[in-house]
Parts: C-alpha cells; sequence; structure tokens
C-alpha cells in the first residue's frame, strides 16, 4: 500500500491555518484523494462544504492529549486515507506531536508547516520566543500571511525565522493572498560596488545568500566582524565572526563567514576588521548534506573599532 501522505499545520489560534487547509483540500494536486482532517482547535473559519466544494474529507475533531498511536491507528483502520492534514493547536509545542504521538508504519511526514499572521507577529514573538523556536525548529515551510508590504519590514520578519532554522522556506502572502517576492524588499542594493552590510543588516545578508546563491554569487559586499583563526586553514582564510541572538537570552550563538586572504603573522587576529571582497560558495558537508556556503574572497580589510552592540538581533 501507497504510503499516506500527513501535513502538518501549526500557528497561533486565528493564523489562518483552517483557510489554507480548506484551500488545499479543494486543490487539484489532492482530488480523488481520501482526505482526513484532524483539528485540535477550533478558529472563526469552520471546515464546511463552502469552504471545499470539490472535496468530501472527512473531519475528526479532538485534543491534542488524544493524539497517540490508540487513535491515529483506529483512523488508519476505519479510511485508508490517502491525505492527511493535522491542524495543531497553536498553544501546544508541536514537539509533543513529533516526539510523542505513534502513528500508522505507512504515514510520511509530507510537509510541517508553520501559519503566521503578520499583522499579530511581532508583538506574540516578543513575549514567546520560546514558542515560536518550537514552531521553526520543527518545520520546514513559514507562511506569513496578512502581511503589508508598507507596514511590516518584510526582511525581519524572514530572519526571526531563518535564525532558528536557516533552511527553512519562508514566504510571504499580502492582504490579498497574493505572493510577495523578499527581493523586492531588501534593505541593501547589491548592485552597488561594494554593497555596505551594516550591522543591523548582518543577519539577513548571511541567512539571504544562504538560500540565494544566483542572488549573490559574485557580488561586492563590505562588512563588519572581529577576526578568528582557526589551525586548519591558518594562513589562509580567517572568520568574520558575530554573536547573534536567536530566539532567547540563552540562546546567543556564532555566524562564522569564512574570508579567504594569503596572510602572514602580522595579521590583526582578534581584532575587528572592515572586510570588502567578493561573495563566493563553498560546499559544506558538516550538517550530513552537501550545501552552499558563502564565504568572501577579500580584496582588502581595515582594522575598525566595535560596532555599538557587536550582537546580532533578529527579531
Amino acid at each position: 500500500m501507497e504510503d499516506c501522505l500527513v501535513y502538518f499545520f501549526t500557528g497561533f489560534l486565528d493564523s489562518g491555518k483552517t483557510s489554507v487547509i480548506c484551500s488545499w483540500t479543494d486543490g487539484e494536486r489532492f482530488r480523488d484523494s481520501r482526505i482526513v482532517i484532524i483539528a485540535t482547535e477550533e478558529g472563526e473559519e469552520e471546515y464546511i462544504k463552502d469552504n471545499y466544494p470539490n472535496a468530501d474529507p472527512v473531519v475528526i475533531t479532538c485534543d491534542t492529549d488524544d493524539m497517540n498511536g490508540d487513535f491515529t491507528n483506529d483512523i488508519e483502520k476505519k479510511y485508508k486515507p490517502d491525505i492527511i492534514f493535522i491542524e495543531w493547536n497553536g498553544s501546544v509545542s508541536p514537539s509533543e506531536f513529533f516526539e510523542k504521538c505513534d502513528v500508522p508504519e505507512r504515514w510520511a511526514l509530507a510537509a510541517s508547516i508553520v501559519v503566521i499572521d503578520a499583522s499579530t507577529y511581532t508583538e506574540y514573538f516578543k513575549n514567546m520566543q520560546s514558542l515560536f523556536a518550537d514552531y521553526f525548529r520543527y518545520a520546514d515551510t513559514v507562511i506569513f500571511n496578512r502581511v503589508s508590504k508598507e507596514g511590516d519590514n518584510i526582511p525581519r520578519l524572514r530572519s526571526t525565522v531563518k535564525s532558528v532554522n536557516p533552511g527553512i522556506s519562508v514566504n510571504f502572502l499580502d492582504e490579498d493572498n497574493t505572493v510577495i517576492n523578499i527581493e523586492d524588499h531588501l534593505p541593501y542594493n547589491l548592485d552597488d560596488d561594494p554593497c555596505v552590510i551594516t550591522d543591523e543588516n548582518y543577519g539577513l545578508f548571511y541567512t539571504d545568500a544562504l538560500d540565494n546563491v544566483k542572488r549573490y554569487n559574485g557580488k561586492r559586499v563590505t562588512l563588519i566582524g572581529k577576526a578568528l583563526i582557526f589551525r586548519e586553514i591558518r594562513g589562509r582564510a580567517f572568520a568574520l565572526s558575530r554573536r547573534a541572538y536567536t530566539c532567547c537570552s540563552d540562546d546567543i550563538g556564532q555566524i562564522n563567514l569564512l574570508c579567504f586572504l594569503n596572510y602572514g603573522s602580522n595579521f590583526p587576529a582578534g581584532e575587528w576588521l572592515k572586510v570588502t571582497g567578493q561573495v563566493r560558495y563553498y560546499e559544506d558537508e558538516s550538517q550530513g548534506k552537501k550545501m552552499a556556503v558563502p564565504c568572501i574572497v577579500v580584496d582588502d580589510y581595515v582594522v575598525t573599532g566595535a560596532p555599538e552592540n557587536d550582537i546580532i538581533y533578529f527579531g
């Protein structure tokens, strides 16, 4: 028997999860599939025929506490579904599902999606960063909806997600459900030569460069960081390092941007440098899969003072 594909949705109440699930259920992609929707919370939107006129899913409501092996196996036996949509209660960490819930062997996770109402996100994120960090760690896709092109800082919204999970896909929809292109909202101009990356945009530059090789490869940039020397690359390269705050005061890591330069014993290791050079990429397999990681081929550098705040904030 073929796999049953599971689409897991989470996000705060009234963020738009139900609307997205209804639109997917009614789409051409799942036409003629046996669909089960498992809803663990009730919002303003309802699972009614009017919201998916071309589909006839089975809708099951329950609490997150009900999601266990007996429950999921019972669904499997009764309905033999092809597709399952799970609308997870946003006030409960998705870890409760991914780490504790047993599912039938043929249930295969197709996608884990966080739906976020951009109009309330900034305030929610400020007060519930740990919960959002859980959302992002267990997801492969984030959908920001109800985005204001003029009122929302779209690159900063994206950075708050990417700082927790660099590999996640982040998508933006405006009030009319039209896709917004992040490239149209970058706070710097990559056509400048060099493009100056300010302290407040360092995190955005790094996370966006990880995702968009074609956009950045070959561009000349100027940016500031502390020079660190690693034994393995001594004399050939150094790391331009910045401390980065991701989701909470106890979660401060480092961004180390590799900078290729042949240098001698007088190199100012440990100093703050303003570096200008060309963005290039190298292959890294340290996370178990190949990924293109940005680096800088250095044209020039000067010793400079430390930034007023040496920590990068993404929110």
